[in-house]
């Protein structure tokens, strides 16, 4: 099994979705996962964005097993390194008088139908025609193969040529995919195509039908809409008397409207998924529905009952849906699962990450115990790390917050606001130790000796310690931030009151 993308832009879930699928099958089949880069686009290649590729596939852990050098598992193949084997076996094609030189140079239309557009097989349906589609013809039909030989010597004076395979004429072309069954090609949709371009470059049929061939590709998992590709390379394999591979050509994805997925659904980019703080279990598991089903309505699957379950028999042939919501629950029923170290680590990671970003130097907010408290706090409320800094961002902000105004009009508007914190105020500063339950008992025995409720405390307490009118339990925030945060908060809100009502007289 290969993932061979381009390194044209950011690994998308398309790609991700691609990779993930042949990873699967070769670990089911106890095969070997192979990551080939297609760069031979020069113009559009860049290194950052292969890197990016390395980096996606480490953080979902789909690990490659083979590389072009003896004890370098983990580096991939380039294509770029092999396009000498490449126009070696053109080379035999022109010789063995199955291709021929074509000299309609230069000319767009061919680098359409050929296919050399489609530049990988990364599964990235922002970078493909649509699915389902057969190969365009050219705009004009080239008659290279009809001149002489004294013909063809006059124009290499003037023009480098082109290689194009010569397609056999009458018998329609038929594909059987493991996904979608018997798909039949009409003859005339499959034209003479080319093999190396008049500068010597060779174009994306020919060098993956090499590649396959040579790294003994047995199974070709890719996006539905590079169906079209596969005749032509099906014809590479039997010009040169090679054992083609089975290929299986998997859904589009498409968004909650059944359009084709794009940014304006939301992040595509695997990189930004990882930085909205999902986890990459769930985001493999969610992938692995893109498409395919266990059976029995499963869709919490860890990652050693996928590669137990996945075969391609489960794969549907219609659209995958992406979402968005499904991605959340799962995120967040695997956020539940794993230890609150694990969320705590994550994140200690982000926090450290903006750090390095903003160049703020570290503080006491992420000492690892006390982000842990906060992970414990928040574990079974979000669905991503990330929220965990968003809900919680009172508990990684210094010094006074500012209070949301909705919360103040709801709890702090009277009078006795003011004094109720003062109040409270004067009871927790002299609380020792200053544990949850210690701070519950403290206010619930003010309460009772003003005889109110102790909502009356709290709430105004909520709104100082925490700027919003809802949160997780006041007295388990109050004991995470501690006495000192607590008190400062407390003088901030009664000055804001203050300064506000001053306001208010004064407007009057």
């Amino acid at each position: 099994m290969r993932f061979a993308p381009s390194p044209t832009g950011h690994l998308h879930v398309g790609g991700a979705r691609t990779a993930l699928f042949n990873w699967l099958f070769a670990r089911h089949h106890r095969g070997l996962f192979i990551l080939r880069v297609e760069d031979t686009d020069a113009a559009r290649n860049r290194p950052e964005y292969a890197q990016a590729i390395y980096d996606g596939l480490r953080w979902l852990g789909l690990d490659w097993d083979e590389g072009p050098d003896k004890g370098g598992p983990y580096e991939p193949y380039l294509q770029s390194r092999r396009a000498e084997r490449h126009l070696q076996v053109a080379r035999e094609l022109l010789q063995r008088g199955l291709a021929y030189e074509c000299f309609c140079q230069p000319r767009t239309a061919d680098n359409v139908a050929d296919g050399s557009s489609l530049a990988s097989d990364d599964g990235d349906e922002e970078n493909v025609g649509g699915a389902n589609s057969f190969a365009p013809k050219t705009t004009l039909a080239c008659t290279c193969a009809k001149l002489s030989a004294e013909e063809r010597d006059a124009k290499r004076e003037e023009i480098s040529p082109a290689l194009r395979l010569r397609v056999p004429k009458g018998a329609d072309f038929v594909v059987e995919d493991l996904v979608r069954g018997t798909v039949t090609f009409p003859n005339d949709m499959v034209e003479d195509f080319v093999l190396v371009t008049g500068d010597g470059r060779t174009l994306y049929n020919l060098a993956a039908a090499v590649d396959d061939h040579d790294m003994a590709i047995t199974h070709v998992i890719r996006g539905e809409e590079h169906l079209a590709n596969t005749p032509k390379q099906q014809l590479i394999y039997e010009a040169m008397g090679w054992k083609a591979p089975r290929f299986a050509h998997i859904p589009i994805i498409l968004n909650a409207q059944r359009r084709k997925l794009s940014k304006r659904d939301g992040a595509t980019s695997l990189v930004e998924y990882q930085a909205m703080g999902y986890v990459p279990d769930a985001v493999v598991n969610f992938l692995a529905l893109l498409g395919w089903s266990p059976g029995g309505n499963r869709e919490l699957l860890s990652r050693k009952e996928l590669v137990e379950l996945f075969d391609l028999d489960r794969v549907v042939k219609h659209p995958a849906i992406f979402d968005t919501a499904k991605l959340g629950w799962l995120n967040k029923e695997y956020i539940k699962a794993a230890p609150v170290s694990d969320l705590a680590a994550r994140v200690t990671a982000f926090i450290d990450a903006d750090h390095r970003r903003t160049s703020a130097g570290a503080d006491w907010k992420i000492i690892p115990s006390y982000v842990e408290k906060v992970a414990a706090l928040l574990h079974d409320r979000v669905k991503t790390t990330t929220e965990v800094l968003e809900l919680g961002s009172y508990f990684f902000t210094r010094g006074p917050i500012a209070p949301d105004p909705e919360a103040v009009a709801k709890y702090c508007t009277e009078p006795v606001a003011i004094d109720r914190l003062r109040e409270v105020r004067e009871c927790l500063a002299r609380l020792e130790p200053f544990e949850t339950h210690d701070v519950e008992q403290a206010i619930r025995q003010l309460a009772a000796a003003k005889g109110i409720k102790p909502s009356e405390y709290i709430h105004p307490l909520r709104v100082a310690v925490t700027g919003k009118s809802v949160s997780p339990g006041i007295f388990e925030v109050c004991s995470i931030l501690g006495r000192d945060v607590v008190l400062q908060r407390i003088d901030a809100l009664v000055a804001f009151l203050r300064a506000a009502d001053a306001t208010a007289k004064a407007g009057r």
